[in-house]
């Protein structure tokens, strides 16, 4: 039984080395491991969120060449 004030990775259910999906990560990691359906459980979101880190990465990649090369 998971008591209020624990976080869901340390319940014995989550931690068994099973799959989670990207939805269930980034709730994870904005409620700080409190909460792993803070986004709900669409998979889209989660999609979203990776899609958007990644976009930002590579435009910061891009404008650091192109920069650089002036």
């Amino acid at each position: 039984m998971q008591s209020q004030n624990t976080a869901p990775i340390f319940n014995a259910e989550f931690n068994r080395f099973q799959k989670i999906g990207a939805t269930q990560a980034w709730s994870l990691f904005f409620s700080a491991s409190n909460k792993d359906r803070l986004l709900g459980s669409d998979t889209k979101t989660g999609n979203y969120f990776t899609f958007g880190l990644l976009g930002a990465v590579i435009a910061s990649a891009i404008e650091i060449v192109v920069t650089h090369a002036m």
